[in-house]
């Protein structure tokens, strides 16, 4: 017969729970002893440490906050960010390959397009390819079949 997988959950679960009479006598005595002499607050590690990193916080919130005060403002005349990007595109057929550019959202991944000149579903996004044969010329970034290498010159994307 198969053993069952142990519940780390239901293990930490009962070990918490055969602590917390144990935990709660020691933080009552801890309050108590606090009440006696005040100064034992700090030399407990976890106050302290638990006040260096509020501290942290503080003083990283406030210099981002000076930081930021300190940024001039856009000019007046300033255009909002752009939304929209032109992508290169070749087309993939070969007896075509016309290269062209779309002006489409950023981001644009939905390729291939239609080819103005041929009509056909084959264009894809250009890359230059250096080659010494190319020489910067824009090529397909993916064939059609799916490899990346240049359909000139067939050397591959770096």
């Amino acid at each position: 017969m198969a053993q069952e997988e142990r519940n780390r959950l239901v293990e930490w679960y009962e070990i918490l729970r055969k602590q917390v009479p144990v935990v709660r006598e020691t933080v009552v005595d801890w309050i108590a002893a606090v009440r006696e002499e005040p100064r034992l607050l700090w030399a407990t590690p976890a106050v302290r440490m638990t006040t260096y990193v509020i501290g942290g916080l503080a003083l990283v919130w406030t210099a981002g906050w000076l930081a930021s005060s300190l940024v001039p403002p856009p000019p007046a005349n300033a255009k909002s960010a752009a939304t929209t990007a032109d992508f290169h595109v070749v087309c993939a057929n070969p007896e075509c390959y016309h290269h062209f550019v779309v002006h489409r959202p950023m981001g644009f991944r939905q390729f291939p397009i239609t080819c103005p000149r041929c009509n056909q579903e084959s264009g894809m996004r250009a890359r230059r390819c250096n080659s010494d044969t190319c020489r910067g010329r824009w090529v397909p970034d993916r064939q059609p079949d799916g490899s990346t290498a240049c359909p000139f010159c067939g050397a591959e994307k770096p």
